[in-house]
């Protein structure tokens, strides 16, 4: 997935829910991109109530990116749910996600 235009996003922050079932291959994908393993805390989660897991990025930018969005085929929720009253867009797109991994974004804030 091309994300050229991440370098037009502000406050990115990636967060990762997974069920406690599947985080060995969650953690072992994470640290094949990025030589870490995954810490419980900030940005990574256990949640038994999910059925695998929930990846989801969270940002502000100020130019509209819609188009480019839309070409990659990731859906962007705006506005009404911000999160932690600071973040205005979010994605639960996994490949948004794992893209933005591979170009040295990690879990948490960024």
């Amino acid at each position: 997935m091309n994300v050229d235009f991440s370098n037009k996003l502000n406050d990115v922050f990636l967060e990762a829910e997974v069920n406690p079932k599947g985080t060995g291959r969650f953690e072992e994908e994470y640290r094949e991109i990025t030589g870490q393993t995954p810490a419980l805390g900030d940005g990574y989660q256990h949640q038994k109530n999910k059925w695998g897991r929930e990846l989801r990025v969270y940002f502000n930018c100020v130019e509209d990116l819609e188009d480019e969005f839309t070409s990659l085929d990731v859906y962007v929720e705006q506005g009404e749910r911000p999160y932690r009253n600071e973040y205005q867009y979010r994605t639960n797109n996994p490949d948004f996600f794992w893209a933005l991994v591979r170009l040295g974004y990690q879990l948490g804030k960024n």
